[in-house]
């Protein structure tokens, strides 16, 4: 295992070389008339110390993004996109300086993909400061345009953050267009982490059910100004500020809002190229209050990294983004022909140590459950409700629920409404495993905890896979020709019948019979003796391969599960087995 973490390590670091801009001598500056062509690869601008580069990135497959990043990085982290949105060809696209003081960025059939929109008559030229601002300067010095005014997901060091400014994190690790998660001043003149998705918008920090002035903050400004200086401190005009653990003149930093919603202070360690965090909201990574991580329905959690998981039962609605959260396997319209005869058909599915934020449909405390469970009945809109365990017995029915998180230090049990139809021997069996799937992918960057992380994050698939391998294995084991004499006997390699089998004198039904062996322990008597079930750990595999395999072979085929939940069920068995590998580790 050690040795494919290894060789996908080696993998990854070439795939991130492959796609980071060339480190060749560069230009100091782009006089009015030039061009710097995205097919020449001395053609980029460095900054007078080299601590900045600028020209075309390289983002796909022949797709490029004007840009600026950290030329001694280890991964040429970039600060800044000119079209981050609009990606251009990797022929015949250019950036060119015009007379006029017009910066643009033509694509190969020469359309127009970006511009600065300016005018200046005189000589003008594009330079890469040592800060890492791109300026269109005049004779004079003075700045006609400058990046720093249009950040994108990065904040630098003597870079103002206004009132305008907005930093909007990536779409995902390694793709480049604009994601959902904003940091930017609010109208009420507080710095605020936002998620703004396709279908709703929300705050997520500072705590919105708490006071500005508790929070620290002042909303009674109207500069509305921020800014990180040199030694890793950051004020701004609504009283909020911190400083980098590493504070001092020296280490090159990064403000950055993070693709995983959560906002980051980077110092540069010059010796490797690697980054590393001096500054978290709050002092503590607490990703799992980040809004929209995990889609409707979808539940975040720490096992030990945090992950997104869907409720029991239910299903990714896109296996390769879990924004788009979860499916449930019923369907429910709220109309008019919701009464008290309808509320009857529903029941609450329990979520210990688990909430879902917002979406509060009124709030009652001191009240017993079973009156905060008919009020969410009766009402058509509730899709469920928080009920606190802490002895305040308050009660929160909600309309929606996004936002999950589940913590065990958490008071609130999440009662989801579903049907009484809903297949209960599905959600038992999901239950009983106290399993959390993730799936094949964390919710996190990794690579902020270390070797750890990353190691978890390339083995967890080849792990799940493994679990699933043995499974086809066990069946292929049960497949495969026996001599005529087990044929004609009605019995397989394993000596027992495959329609039933006789046991002390009646015939017992096989899927019974392995039903029964389960709940007694005795998973070795249904296995086949050649797969040498030696220890606990394949004695447990193999016990949920044969829960699956009941479930599978239900007379109602209704109740059957499908073979998207075979392979969550499956490779959530593993993940959470390759979860307590780390923990051990």
């Amino acid at each position: 295992m050690l040795t494919s973490y290894f060789l996908l390590s080696l993998l990854a670091a070439a795939f991130s070389s492959a796609f980071a801009a060339p480190s060749l001598m560069g230009m100091q500056r782009l006089t009015s008339g030039s061009s710097i062509a995205v097919d020449k690869e001395n053609q980029f601008l460095i900054s007078p110390n080299g601590t900045f580069s600028s020209g075309f990135y390289r983002v796909g497959n022949n797709s490029y993004c004007f840009s600026i990043w950290f030329t001694n990085s280890f991964h040429k982290t970039v600060v800044w996109m000119a079209n981050r949105d609009k990606p251009v060809n990797g022929e015949q696209s250019r950036l060119t300086l015009n007379f006029d003081s017009n910066l643009i960025l033509t694509d190969a059939d020469d359309t127009v993909v970006w511009s600065t929109d300016t005018t200046s008559v005189g000589e003008i030229e594009l330079r890469l400061l040592e800060t890492g601002n791109l300026v269109v300067m005049n004779q004079s010095q003075h700045f006609i345009w400058q990046s720093f005014d249009f950040p994108t997901d990065t904040l630098l060091p003597t870079q103002r953050f206004l009132k305008t400014s907005t930093l909007i994190s990536m779409r995902s690790l390694g793709t480049y267009l604009s994601g959902f998660y904003y940091f930017k001043f609010n109208d009420d003149n507080i710095l605020n982490l936002i998620f703004n998705g396709p279908s709703l918008s929300s705050i997520y920090w500072p705590y919105t059910l708490v006071l500005s002035f508790v929070n620290g903050r002042n909303p009674y400004n109207s500069s509305r100004i921020a800014i990180l200086d040199e030694t890793g401190s950051f004020e701004s005009s609504d009283g909020f500020q911190f400083n980098a653990t590493d504070d001092g003149v020296g280490p090159k930093r990064r403000l950055t809002m993070d693709y995983d919603g959560v906002l980051r202070l980077y110092s540069l360690d010059e010796s490797t190229g690697n980054w590393k965090i001096t500054w978290l909201p709050g002092g503590r990574i607490d990703a799992c209050m980040v809004h929209g991580l995990c889609g409707d329905y979808g539940i975040c959690e720490y096992n030990p990294l945090p992950t997104c998981t869907c409720p029991p039962g239910f299903s990714r609605n896109d296996p390769s983004d879990w924004t788009k959260g979860c499916k449930p396997p019923f369907n429910f319209t709220c109309d008019s022909s919701y009464n008290s005869s309808s509320s009857k058909e529903f029941d609450f599915l329990p979520l210990p140590n688990t909430d879902y934020f917002g979406y509060d449909w009124g709030y009652a405390a001191g009240v017993p459950i079973e009156i905060c469970k008919n009020i969410c009945l009766t009402n058509c809109k509730c899709a469920g409700f928080g009920y606190a365990m802490d002895g305040s017995a308050q009660c929160y029915p909600k309309t929606a629920l996004r936002n999950g998180y589940r913590k065990p230090d958490t008071a609130v049990q999440m009662f989801m409404k579903v049907p009484k139809s809903l297949r209960r021997s599905w959600l038992e069996l999901k239950s009983s495993s106290e399993l959390n799937c993730s799936d094949s992918e964390l919710v996190l960057n990794t690579h902020v905890y270390g070797e750890k992380g990353e190691k978890f994050r390339y083995i967890v698939t080849i792990g799940a896979s493994e679990l699933i391998f043995i499974g086809f294995g066990w069946w292929f084991i049960f497949r495969k020709r026996v001599n005529e004499e087990l044929l004609i006997s009605g019995k397989n390699a394993s000596n027992f019948r495959w329609f039933g089998i006789e046991e002390e004198g009646e015939c017992t039904d096989l899927v019974k019979w392995i039903m029964k062996s389960i709940e007694k322990g005795e998973v070795k008597k249904v296995v086949d003796p050649r797969l040498k079930v030696e220890n606990e750990e394949q004695n447990k595999k193999m016990e949920m391969l044969l829960k699956v395999a009941v479930e599978c072979v239900r007379e109602d085929r209704n109740s059957r599960p499908a073979m998207s939940q075979i392979v969550e069920l499956l490779t959530c068995y593993e993940q959470s087995n390759l979860h307590e590998d780390i923990v051990r580790d």
